[in-house]
């Protein structure tokens, strides 16, 4: 895998590792009469660890594709071809 197919498979396996992290350990806002934001907004929606979770978890994905690659044990050329 050449590193433009590298980075590209990164980003295209990163957006849903990071769309499937983002609901964990969602906790609703209390309403109050006040109510200022959305009636579905979190608590705290900790979006540097699920950017950082989705990265490492990226990574790891990416690596494994990218060491069967190497070893000709598996390939996504093949696939298309």
């Amino acid at each position: 895998m050449s590193i433009l197919e590298i980075i590209i498979f990164f980003l295209v396996v990163w957006w849903p590792v990071f769309f499937i992290l983002l609901p964990i350990g969602y906790e609703q806002l209390p309403q109050t009469k006040s109510f200022k934001f959305a009636k579905s907004a979190p608590k705290k929606p900790n979006i540097l660890i699920k950017f950082i979770s989705a990265s490492i978890f990226s990574l790891i994905i990416t690596f494994i594709f990218w060491l069967m690659s190497y070893l000709n044990i598996f390939s996504l050329k093949s696939l298309i071809l």
